[in-house]
This record gives C-alpha cells, sequence and structure tokens, in this order.
C-alpha cells in the first residue's frame, strides 16, 4: 500500500493564520532552521516554552525524521521546491530535508502558485494517480495538461504560470 505525506499549506505571508492549515516559510537568518511548515499555533510560537511544541516543523526537524515509508510528499505551499544555495553544500530548503528524511517523491511549487489553482492542479494529480494508477510522471504530466486544458476552455490565460508551477522530484514511478 501506498504511503503518502500531504502538507497542504497556505502561502507564507498570506492575510490567513495557520490556524486550520499550514504554511511554508523561509527564514535566511538561521540557515539550520530557514525553511519550514507552520502548522497550528505557529502564529503563536514566541508563547512556546522551550520544550513546548511551537508550531513549526523546521527543515531541520524534518530530515531527522524517518520517512522511508513514505512514497509521495505533497508541498502545496508557494515556493516550497526553492532553496538556497550554499557553496560546497548544494540547495538547502525541503525538497532536500524530505529526500535526506527518506520520502520517495516530493511534489513542490517552484513559485507562488494561486489558492484555487494550486487545489484545481492537486485534484487533478489525486485522480490520475489515485484512481487511474498512474505513474508519478504520468499523474504530473496529466495534471499539467488537464489544467492546460480546463483554462482554455473556459477562456483563461494558459501561461505556464498557471498551470507548470508544480513539479516532482525523486523517484518518477
Amino acid at each position: 500500500m501506498a504511503s503518502f505525506l500531504v502538507a497542504s499549506v497556505l502561502r507564507a505571508g498570506s492575510q490567513r493564520e495557520a490556524e486550520g492549515g499550514s504554511a511554508g516559510f523561509i527564514d535566511k537568518r538561521k540557515p539550520a532552521v530557514a525553511f519550514g511548515i507552520g502548522a497550528r499555533g505557529a502564529n503563536h510560537r514566541q508563547a512556546a516554552g522551550p520544550d513546548e511544541e511551537d508550531g513549526i516543523l523546521t527543515a531541520e526537524e524534518i530530515a531527522a525524521l524517518d520517512l522511508s515509508g513514505v512514497e509521495w510528499a505533497v508541498l502545496s505551499a508557494c515556493d516550497t521546491g526553492v532553496g538556497e544555495v550554499k557553496a560546497g553544500e548544494g540547495v538547502l530548503g525541503l525538497r532536500r530535508a524530505f529526500q535526506v528524511a527518506g520520502a520517495r517523491t516530493l511534489i513542490m511549487s517552484l513559485w507562488p502558485v494561486q489558492d484555487q489553482v494550486a487545489r484545481d492542479w492537486m485534484g487533478q494529480l489525486y485522480r490520475a494517480r489515485l484512481v487511474h494508477g498512474l505513474t508519478t510522471i504520468d499523474a504530473v504530466h496529466q495534471a499539467n495538461l488537464k489544467t492546460l486544458r480546463q483554462r482554455r476552455a473556459n477562456g483563461l490565460t494558459t501561461h505556464p504560470f498557471y498551470w507548470a508551477g508544480f513539479v516532482a522530484a525523486g523517484d518518477w514511478r
């Protein structure tokens, strides 16, 4: 049976608070904890004691997890596939943290994606994978094609910004 880890997240810095969902963030001041996911309670992080959960799951914490049984880790927040380039280290960010933790495939965004566009694309992705049994590469391809076709049929712009923001890295099966 397939294992999936889904972190459906809101845009970092959006007007919505991360109470019901979670949000990706980037803080370049502290490289070890520069990238992460904010969850319930993250808006009250300062009030957490030293041994209390602060609502933030950092890239450092993610990398320490055992995600070797996770087939897909899906991060739908904006910019979850980007990171900071460090000489001699490569790109540091959520992608690397999930791969170090053992997740087989990471699905992530390379730029800010509108909430509705992300929901529609993710729906297409999950249908292709879970209903039709497509491989990762084919599911991503189908989600892109169906999203592009829907936009074209509705007379909306077909610029790649609106349908190509998500990519998969890792095992393409």
